[in-house]
């Protein structure tokens, strides 16, 4: 069931700019410290009345009742509304898509937060009809509202549309079937391919996390997804690609080019990415130009593609920790863990490094009479190769467990050429005396791009996690947050299983699935020999892995 909500703007100064700047709710009381670990309302109310000892106790109980639903009672998809102090009859409407989160570093009364998409931040409250209006100017700073479990009248008045008013008779609660989302991990070789389908209010919606391989062609990709989805791909709402390595995208370009040969559309699809941290401005721009070079395509034509086939046009959405880190898939809440805005110095270090070391293999090449990579960086620069998002909440630094900045020195533990993955150079052109420079080159652009991967959560602890192609830099740093210790009913391995992780990560599973194929098979064991947990470690190359959440 969807729930509606209202949550006032904190009582502090800028309360409502903030929340819309961060993409939050905040529960103002400044006074209380972190409730993450309070696992009932008893708990709530004990944690308040050491701060509050003299207010009676209806009082207590009415702020302890708030407060434990903002904690635990609403829900990644709920929608919220959100009153402004200094706008009387004006408010915000979004959905809720994190967990409750406790700001440390925040300024008093913007401590405690849900993560929230707003859909409409200029709402008048005269748009709805007398009970849902008296409703929405409760004294209260957190309250429900009238039963309406899909949400129904909120998200039409937050897009514009008519308050349709209460259901006659009203939808009951136990009257809908229990939730149940259903996740498969295909098997499509030494590639990535996750399906998670979501039934939710009558309706389903499919989420795919990366399409392709580097032992099966982008077709057998495509192919595998296709049946796995019986061969209806219009059901996917969500794209989500960790990074942009054609062993998790190319797939995707393939579903496109089927699609419109067959006639088939999406009705609407967002595609999430990861954001490019601010470090060397140049470093996406010369990893596409790279690896055009050697691929032939040009990555963010992926976007392009599927725009081409969507009725309702792409939302294209590239997402980094931190403000407005968290988006809905399925009526799935999901956190971005990583990328952060502004990266850990050894990250830092290996992608200007790589950056460096291209610039001066593309000048090499030039000089060798083939100037194809450096022709490709300018007209990646030039040619606005790199997409905005046309969605973007407006980014803060915001990070959990500490400032990335003041992470120590972290260095890839894996040696060049360990994960499987071998240039053929020869179908490329370059001269003899270059070859093991531009093996070298590429290889460390492809750390650097592996260490860029979107990882990300279930909004809902204990669910899913997701790690991409992240290596033992990125794992490291993870492990000084508040992700390590954590237990999840799935993990996607990092780096389809092929790297060691760092013993400081304490991240376990039910179920673990490696996503590697005959190339990677053998380095599997480096994962099994690492991941200390008490579930259990599979690997894809035994076919589809399928998990009822």
């Amino acid at each position: 069931m969807t729930g509606s909500w209202m949550v006032r703007t904190s009582r502090q100064d800028g309360g409502g700019r903030e929340a819309i700047t961060q993409g939050v709710v905040f529960a103002d009381w400044p006074e209380l410290g972190d409730i993450s670990q309070c696992r009932s309302l008893p708990e709530v109310r004990a944690r308040l009345a050491t701060v509050h000892s003299g207010d009676a106790a209806k009082r207590l109980d009415s702020l302890a009742g708030q407060l434990w639903r903002f904690l635990a009672v609403m829900s990644p998809g709920d929608y919220v509304a959100m009153p402004y102090r200094n706008h009387v009859g004006s408010m915000a409407i979004g959905r809720i898509v994190g967990r409750y989160r406790y700001q440390a570093d925040a300024p008093p009364g913007f401590r405690h937060t849900r993560a929230v998409q707003w859909i409409n931040t200029s709402v008048p409250r005269n748009a709805f009809k007398n009970d849902l209006f008296n409703s929405l100017g409760s004294i209260a700073r957190i309250c429900g509202l009238p039963p309406d479990p899909q949400s129904r009248r909120l998200a039409a008045v937050a897009r514009k549309k008519p308050d349709p008013g209460p259901e006659d008779p009203p939808v009951q609660p136990s009257d809908l079937p229990p939730r149940r989302d259903l996740v498969s991990v295909l098997d499509v070789g030494d590639g990535a391919c996750t399906i998670i389908r979501t039934r939710r209010d009558g309706r389903e919606s499919v989420t795919v996390i990366d399409c392709g391989s580097d032992s099966l062609s982008a077709d057998d990709a495509c192919e595998r997804l296709l049946d796995a989805l019986d061969g209806r791909p219009e059901l996917i709402e969500t794209i989500i690609v960790t990074h942009f390595d054609v062993d998790h995208y190319l797939g995707f370009v393939r579903l496109a080019e089927r699609m419109r040969a067959r006639g088939q559309r999406f009705r609407r699809l967002r595609l999430i990415s990861p954001r490019p941290p601010h470090v060397v401005p140049q470093y996406a721009l010369s990893y596409l130009a790279m690896a055009r070079f050697v691929t032939g395509v040009r990555s963010l034509d992926l976007a392009l593609e599927l725009e081409t086939v969507t009725d309702r046009g792409l939302r294209y959405t590239p997402m980094s920790r931190g403000a407005g880190g968290a988006f809905l898939a399925g009526n799935r809440g999901y956190e971005v863990l990583w990328p952060p805005p502004i990266l850990p110095p050894g990250v830092t270090r290996q992608v200007q490094n790589a950056v460096l070391a291209f610039e001066e293999l593309a000048r090499s090449l030039a000089d060798s009479g083939n100037p194809a990579l450096k022709d490709n960086f300018e007209a990646a620069r030039t040619g606005g190769w790199l997409q905005p998002s046309r969605d973007e909440i407006p980014q803060r630094l915001c990070c959990r467990g500490g400032d990335p900045g003041e992470s120590p020195d972290l260095l890839d533990a894996e040696g060049a050429g360990e994960d499987g993955y071998l240039l053929d150079v020869d179908r490329l052109n370059i001269p003899e005396h270059l070859q093991h420079d531009f093996r070298v080159v590429w290889d460390r652009m492809r750390r650097a791009n592996n260490n860029m991967s979107l990882v990300f959560e279930d909004a809902e602890p204990g669910r899913l996690i997701a790690f991409g192609d992240a290596s033992h830099p990125v794992l490291s740093w993870l492990a000084t947050t508040d992700l390590s210790p954590a237990h999840y009913a799935l993990m996607l391995a990092p780096h389809h299983g092929t790297h060691r992780l760092p013993a400081s990560l304490q991240v376990t599973a039910e179920l673990c699935v490696a996503q590697n194929g005959t190339k990677r098979a053998h380095l599997w064991p480096r994962h099994l020999a690492t991941h200390r947990q008490n579930g259990t470690c599979v690997s894809s190359t035994a076919g589809n892995h399928h998990l009822l959440l």
